[in-house]
C-alpha cells in the first residue's frame, strides 16, 4: 500500500518498523497536540493554549545522495503533495545535490554622533572588541564560533555610525547570540568614544552571508503530459519563471509558492519563519526577483534555486519543542548546514511543481480534491467513510461545490437519506 493511502495510525506503525522513530515518539505524534503546557507557557507571553498544525511527510527526496523523508507542518492542502510529486520526478537522476554558504550573521551596533577618524578609532580598538565579544559569549567560541569581522561605516547626511560585526553562530540560528554581543560591543564603545550616543545594537535578519544551493535534473520524459511531449512541457515552465522575473505580480506568486515548502519545513523544525522570510525577501529586487532560475540541457530540465537560509540545528524552540526535536530526527539531526540543503531543495520542489501544474492542466486540478475534502470537514463531516461521502457528492458537480450544499449533505447523511 502507497504511504498516501494508509491511515495515520499505519504510517506511525511503518515509521515505527522501518526504525525512523521508536515508541515514544510514535506516541508523542498520535497525541495532541503535544506540547506540554508548562513548556508552551514558558516559551510566549500570555499563553492561554496551542494551536496545531498538520504534520506530514513529503517523500521521494534524495537530497546529497541521501534518501529523505521531509516532515512539512502546513494547512494548506497539496504542499506535500506537490513536493513528493516533483521529487519523484528528478529521483532517477540523483535527486537535489545542495551547496550552503554559512559565513556569518551580521550585527548592527549604531550610534548617534560623529568620529574624526572613525577607521584609526577601530583600528586601535579591534582587538579589545574582540575581546569583549568572546568574554560576552565564550560558549559560542567553544562550539566553533564567534565575531569574524568588524568594519565601521559613516552616514555623515544623518550624523550616525555603524559598527557592523560579522558572527558565525556555529549550530544555532544565532539571534540571540548576536544581539548580546552586539549590545557588550556597543557598550564598550560607549566607553571608549564618550562623544558618541548609542542608539542601537541588535541583528539583521538580512543575511546574504547563510545561503543555500540546490540543483536538481529532471528528464524531459518525467515531464510529458497526454497533450504536451517533455520538451513543450519544460520550454513552457522556463517562459513561466521568466516572466516571474519581468512581472512583480507573477514574481509575489511564484515565491509564496516556493516559501510553501519551505516555510512549512522550518515551522517544523522549530525554525523561526519570519526571520528566514525577513533574509529571502532582502535579497529580491526589480532586477532580481525570483530565487530559482530554469534551463535546459541535454534533453532535461534543470532547476537552480540560491536563497537566504540563516536557519539553526541546535537551540530556542529547535531544542525546546518536543516535535521539532522529532522532527529533526526524523531528517536524521542534520547538521544546520544540511538542513539549509533540504530546505533550499523543498523550495526548489515546490516551484517546479507548481510551474508543471499551471503550465500543464492548471493549479486547480491537483488541489480539488483536499478542498472538497476540506470542505466536507467544515460542514461537519466526520470520520473517514463519512468525509468522503461529502466529498464525493461535491465531485460531481464540483463547479456548483459550496458549504452549503455540504452541510445539506451531512444532514442527509445523519438521517440516513443520502444516495450517493
Amino acid at each position: 500500500m502507497k504511504f498516501r493511502d494508509m491511515s495515520t495510525e499505519e504510517r506511525l506503525r511503518m515509521l515505527l518498523s522501518e526504525g525512523h522513530l521508536d515508541e515514544q515518539d510514535t506516541g508523542l505524534l498520535a497525541q495532541s497536540p503535544g506540547l506540554p503546557t508548562d513548556v508552551a507557557s514558558n516559551m510566549i507571553e500570555n499563553q492561554i493554549g496551542t494551536f496545531p498544525v498538520p504534520l506530514g511527510l513529503a517523500q521521494h527526496f534524495i537530497i546529497d545522495g541521501k534518501p529523505t523523508i521531509v516532515p512539512l507542518a502546513v494547512e494548506e492542502p497539496s504542499v506535500i503533495a506537490a513536493a513528493s510529486n516533483a521529487a519523484k520526478r528528478c529521483y532517477e537522476t540523483g535527486g537535489f545535490t545542495t551547496s550552503v554558504k554559512r559565513c556569518g550573521l551580521t550585527g548592527q551596533v549604531v550610534f548617534n554622533g560623529t568620529l574624526d577618524q572613525p577607521e584609526q578609532f577601530l583600528k586601535e580598538h579591534r582587538e579589545a572588541v574582540e575581546v569583549v565579544a568572546q568574554t560576552a559569549h565564550p560558549s559560542l567560541v567553544a562550539h566553533g564560533g564567534g565575531l569574524r569581522n568588524i568594519e565601521v561605516l559613516t552616514y555623515r547626511e544623518c550624523n550616525f555610525i555603524e559598527f557592523r560585526l560579522t558572527i558565525d553562530p556555529a549550530e544555532a540560528m544565532g539571534a540571540n547570540v548576536v544581539n548580546t554581543i552586539c549590545e557588550a560591543v556597543g557598550h564598550y564603545l560607549c566607553e571608549q568614544a564618550p562623544s558618541l550616543k548609542l542608539l542601537m545594537a541588535i541583528l539583521s535578519n538580512n543575511a546574504p552571508l547563510q545561503s543555500a544551493h540546490a540543483r536538481a535534473v529532471f528528464p524531459f520524459t518525467q515531464l510529458s503530459t497526454a497533450q504536451m511531449d517533455g520538451a513543450q512541457v519544460a520550454e513552457r515552465m522556463i517562459l513561466a519563471s521568466t516572466f516571474a522575473e519581468i512581472s512583480q505580480q507573477r514574481a509575489a506568486t511564484q515565491n509564496k509558492g516556493i516559501m510553501n515548502g519551505v516555510d512549512a519545513l522550518i515551522l517544523a523544525t522549530g525554525n523561526d519563519t519570519r526571520n528566514i522570510a525577513a533574509a529571502a525577501y532582502s535579497v529580491l529586487n526589480p532586477e532580481h526577483r525570483t530565487w530559482t532560475n530554469w534551463t535546459v540541457s541535454e534533453n532535461c530540465l534543470i532547476g537552480d534555486i540560491d536563497i537566504p537560509m540563516p536557519l539553526g540545528a541546535i537551540g530556542g524552540a529547535i531544542s525546546t519543542l518536543p516535535m521539532a526535536q522529532l522532527v529533526m530526527k526524523l531528517l536524521g539531526n542534520p547538521s544546520a548546514s544540511q538542513l539549509m540543503g533540504i530546505a533550499a531543495s523543498v523550495g526548489l520542489a515546490s516551484n517546479m511543481a507548481a510551474l508543471f501544474a499551471i503550465v500543464t492542466d492548471g493549479i486547480q486540478k491537483g488541489h480539488m480534491n483536499l478542498q472538497l475534502r476540506s470542505l466536507a470537514i467544515m460542514a461537519g463531516a466526520t470520520g473517514e467513510q463519512q468525509i468522503e461521502q461529502v466529498a464525493n457528492l461535491l465531485r460531481q458537480n464540483v463547479k456548483h461545490a459550496s458549504l452549503d450544499i455540504a452541510k445539506k449533505a451531512v444532514s442527509q447523511i445523519k438521517r440516513g437519506s443520502l444516495d450517493v
